[in-house]
């Protein structure tokens, strides 16, 4: 039986990468799986050491992903056994994992949310190196969106990265309209040579989720039935939605694991590129490279 391709869903952070996975998993021809940071290094020995060394859960969605196939499901015995297999796995390529858990879910195919590795152009290069035949959706997010609900989570953080700050002024603060364009610059220079299988606001599934669904499983050539849009609209029933066990409980977006203030959501529903952002103190709004990609993406 041959594996089919994997799907990589990339975004900008908090663009609703790990939304639209939940929404995708709960097709019966697809399993998503949470952020699996793989192409973060080569090898599965380099990742692990990187995993080791960071901070946050970028490991927890590859764990989870493991114990959930491979070793019973979402416990702690079975984030245990997954990391016990990743040891053994030291020498092999990242892209095997991937590889590996694609075979493992066949025939259903492989979705992988990724609002990481669109910071990062050697991460893209890695995806693209290691596996040429991957097929990808750019998800969209317009970027006051995208901009509120990363400054709502990022009230009173210690840890905020650097991503997501203007070093030009001192002390550095939060603009996250600096990760949306390079996000959006790393993924646009990616697909100069081949186009994503879509280009997919995520807007749209707000507008009409029904047409939205069904314009995705057109793009992947998917049945998009009466059960299949009803299972689609229940993604809070994903197998991975929500967080996992104790040692492994993240793997997802804030946006999925997250309850943000009634403000910031009304805020974000209300998208503009003309207003001073509310996230500055100095009155400036979105840098005029910022305004005309986000014009050229359809927004305004």
């Amino acid at each position: 039986m041959i594996t089919p391709t994997p799907i990589y869903l990339l975004a900008a952070p908090f663009s609703g990468a790990s939304v639209l996975a939940g929404i995708l998993g709960q097709h019966p021809a697809l399993y998503a799986v949470p952020e699996l940071n793989l192409f973060l290094a080569d090898t599965v020995g380099e990742l692990l050491e990187i995993f080791a060394l960071g901070q946050g859960g970028h490991a927890h969605g590859l764990l989870r992903a493991l114990a959930e196939i491979d070793f019973g499901g979402q416990t702690d015995e079975g984030v245990a056994a997954s990391q016990r297999w990743l040891e053994t796995q030291a020498a092999q390529p990242t892209a095997a994992v991937l590889q590996h858990l694609a075979h493992r879910v066949s025939p259903r195919r492989l979705v992988v949310p990724d609002a990481e590795s669109p910071l990062r152009p050697m991460d893209l290069q890695r995806l693209r190196s290691a596996t040429p035949q991957i097929n990808t959706i750019h998800l969209l997010r317009h970027p006051w969106s995208q901009g509120v609900l990363l400054a709502d989570w990022a009230r009173g953080r210690l840890f905020v990265p650097q991503d997501f700050k203007d070093h030009a002024r001192r002390p550095p603060v939060l603009d996250p309209q600096i990760a949306w364009l390079r996000a959006e610059q790393n993924l646009d220079a990616l697909f100069a040579a081949r186009a994503p299988l879509l280009r997919f606001r995520g807007e749209q599934l707000d507008d009409d989720f029904v047409a939205a669904a069904q314009s995705l499983c057109a793009a992947l050539g998917l049945k998009a039935d009466a059960s299949a849009l009803v299972a689609m609209a229940h993604q809070a029933q994903w197998r991975f939605a929500g967080h996992g066990p104790r040692s492994a409980p993240y793997g997802l977006e804030p946006e999925a694991l997250e309850t943000f203030r009634p403000a910031a959501l009304d805020l974000a529903a209300q998208p503009t590129l003309t207003t001073p952002l509310p996230w500055r103190d100095d009155g400036l709004g979105f840098a005029p490279e910022v305004r005309r990609r986000a014009e050229a993406y359809g927004y305004c």
